[in-house]
């Protein structure tokens, strides 16, 4: 089977990021977060540390080398609502059409 989702490309600062939310980062989040990506709901939120987890679970797929901290130098006041945007359209992408998982566009990510 090929691969069936598509990589969200962040440019952050002017270096472009490949971000890949498949079930590893998945269970990556879950595991440093407590959270379960597959059961958000419309009108939960993302705390600052749940924030900087989602986009190292997604980077860390394509560069193992990066860490939680890492990931944290590329968050800014001033970057972190398209950074938060970008990684919900990354979660809308890969989440299947139709079925009741949470799937919403207006989540809060604070």
């Amino acid at each position: 089977m090929g691969k069936v989702t598509k990589n969200t490309i962040f440019e952050i600062e002017g270096k472009k990021y490949e971000y890949d939310l498949n079930l590893n980062a998945m269970i990556n989040f879950e595991e440093v977060t407590g959270k379960e990506l597959m059961n958000i709901k419309e009108g939960d939120t993302f705390s600052l540390k749940e924030i900087r987890a989602l986009l190292w679970a997604g980077l860390h797929e394509e560069d193992e080398g990066l860490t939680l901290e890492n990931v944290g130098k590329l968050i800014t006041p001033g970057n972190m609502q398209k950074i938060s945007n970008k990684i919900m359209e990354a979660y809308d992408n890969v989440m299947p059409e139709g079925e009741d998982t949470g799937k919403n566009k207006n989540r809060s990510t604070g």
